[in-house]
């Protein structure tokens, strides 16, 4: 974490989008119903599910956060992963029903001529959406909260749903009458595709992905810096929700004493914790190497 701000900050982040997604629901839904727009009328049901991912977000954080026990030796980082995919199912399932009820208005040629007032909700979304997008990015980023950033991707794909609604409207008006509810299938696509894209992310987490390349290479760099009698012969390492959990091999001459190897531990998670910013574990494996002798 760069500065001690950013977790005053994440913490801010669910309070700031339900209050967000709360007034763009109660805008987008009066303007799309009093301005008869289709599309703006989806883009408020968009924002009535981002109201319930924020509050399932804020319940996986919490989750997370929970101290190791019996039951649960290795911690509950991976609740954020499991909370980032309840998240986009139920997207999906919002994707899917705005798609059909704007298809079905497209197929039966409905005129649809919102009002110039409607614009205005849509206007009004892109600004507040994409200020939440950068502050939970941003705070998500910071603390290596998964589900933060998905539920921040999602405030993005309301942006460019925003956009399209706009277009919609204004093409609506010029008397392109199917612009409208093909603006609400465009929301419904955008948000789909962002929802595989994160589940299929989610999925892989779940399933021990290993960090990025680039970790892995500077634990080994760092574990380069060991007694030249010491080798190391394999570094894993796996995402746990915002921390990151390693186990590290080291081929140590067979010879040594107990409390020589309980040092090279120690010294090992040392180096590694001290080199990585995110909250890190390791475990220290130690093999005989009969090559070498001290």
């Amino acid at each position: 974490m760069k500065y001690k701000s950013c977790e005053t900050c994440a913490n801010s982040v669910g309070r700031v989008n339900i209050a967000g997604n709360i007034m763009m629901i109660i805008i987008k839904g009066y303007m799309g119903v009093a301005g008869r727009s289709t599309g703006l009328i989806a883009d408020a049901i968009h924002s009535c599910a981002d109201l319930l991912a924020t509050i399932v977000m804020m319940i996986g954080l919490n989750i997370s956060e929970k101290e190791k026990n019996d039951q649960y030796p290795y911690g509950y980082g991976k609740a954020e992963y499991i909370v980032a995919i309840i998240i986009y199912l139920f997207l999906f399932a919002v994707g899917i029903y705005i798609i059909y009820h704007a298809a079905i208005a497209i197929i039966e040629g409905r005129r649809i001529r919102p009002c110039l007032s409607a614009a205005w909700g849509a206007i009004f979304s892109i600004a507040i959406n994409e200020l939440m997008f950068r502050q939970s990015v941003c705070a998500g980023t910071q603390i290596n909260s998964p589900s933060m950033v998905a539920k921040a991707w999602e405030s993005r794909s309301d942006v460019y749903s925003s956009i399209a609604v706009l277009i919609g409207i204004l093409g609506a008006k010029m008397g392109f009458h199917f612009m409208d509810p093909l603006a609400a299938v465009a929301v419904g696509v955008i948000i789909l595709k962002i929802c595989v894209e994160m589940v299929n992310d989610s999925v892989r987490q779940l399933m021990d992905q290993s960090p990025e390349p680039e970790v892995i290479d500077e634990v080994n760099k760092v574990l380069s810096k060991l007694n030249p009698y010491i080798t190391v012969q394999k570094v894993m390492g796996r995402e746990v929700g915002r921390s990151l959990e390693f186990e590290i091999y080291i081929a140590v001459p067979p010879d040594i004493m107990v409390d020589e190897g309980e040092e090279i531990k120690r010294m090992v998670i040392d180096l590694v914790t001290k080199s990585i910013e995110r909250k890190t574990t390791v475990s220290v494996r130690l093999v005989p190497d009969k090559d070498n002798k001290f």
